[in-house]
């Protein structure tokens, strides 16, 4: 497979996208880092998560025997420790115990820091559609204003559109310049576009689904079939969902959801371009 490259999957919720995703790399799960901010990877085996619970690490005032330490007037706050901020293991034997949680600046700051002495050639945000909750909460707040599509002239959606998508490219260039792999998780949504059409595409703000299906080098739309039990991925691309393949051997292909499958359908090739919406 080509490394450098961005992949967006969506799907309705249980149709095997973090599964299949914590093992997205020639080495399997070793060779993938799943950033977990939907907190859905305890029941995934073998998953290398991480789980991130925030945009931007946590504060909390600083004490000093017991009372709020100042300076100028101005009360001084520390970083919380990721094990103190209020998150338990749901599984395993350590089932009920504090686990560590980060936010999502902080792990990029680490791979961008420790990346050559890693086993990870896959980075994995699953899903993007939590971190645009944070990011729209931290807009409201920027701006003074109770819910998103209260700004002015939409200047709140294109501030939120902007920091999600300087997010993405910080993660995304790393990716690229390391020859390691980006994925993109979101669920799906359908919405009715300008022409009456029903457009399936991710659960985001709509120009920010487009602006990040434009990122991506690979869309696939994941579903489970009910008789067989299985995953499938499709790259079918049409008017109505934002799916496609800018990989020739992928586009316009259904397959099953999982690492070996799409990549034995990849033959090596110096034509990748393919189709896209």
């Amino acid at each position: 497979m080509p490394a450098g490259l961005t992949y967006l999957f969506i799907g309705q919720p249980k149709t095997g996208k973090t599964t299949a995703t914590s093992r997205w790399s020639e080495k399997g799960s070793e060779g993938v880092l799943l950033l977990d901010t939907d907190l859905g990877s305890d029941f995934v085996d073998g998953a290398n998560a991480i789980t991130i619970t925030s945009l931007n690490p946590p504060n909390r005032p600083l004490l000093h025997e017991g009372k709020k330490v100042t300076k100028n007037g101005i009360t001084q706050s520390e970083l919380i420790p990721p094990l103190e901020r209020g998150y338990t293991h749901r599984t395993g034997d350590n089932k009920g115990e504090p686990c560590e949680a980060y936010s999502l600046i902080e792990v990029y700051n680490w791979l961008n820091t420790d990346w050559d002495t890693l086993p990870y050639d896959t980075i994995v945000i699953d899903t993007i559609g939590q971190v645009n909750t944070w990011i729209e909460a931290i807009v409201c707040e920027e701006l003074g204003i109770s819910a998103m599509g209260e700004g002015q002239w939409g200047a709140d959606w294109g501030k939120a559109r902007r920091k999600n998508i300087d997010v993405i490219k910080r993660f995304q260039t790393l990716c690229k310049k390391k020859g390691g792999n980006l994925i993109l998780v979101s669920h799906s949504k359908t919405t009715v576009v300008t022409d009456g059409k029903a457009q399936l595409g991710p659960e985001l703000p709509r120009g920010l689904g487009y602006s990040l299906a434009a990122k991506a080098d690979v869309i696939g739309y994941t579903t489970a079939n009910k008789d067989d039990g299985k995953f499938y991925v499709s790259f079918e691309a049409y008017d109505e969902r934002i799916v496609g393949s800018r990989l020739k051997p992928l586009a316009q292909k259904v397959m099953l959801f999982d690492y070996e499958t799409v990549c034995n359908d990849v033959h090596y090739s110096s034509d990748y371009i393919g189709c896209l919406m």
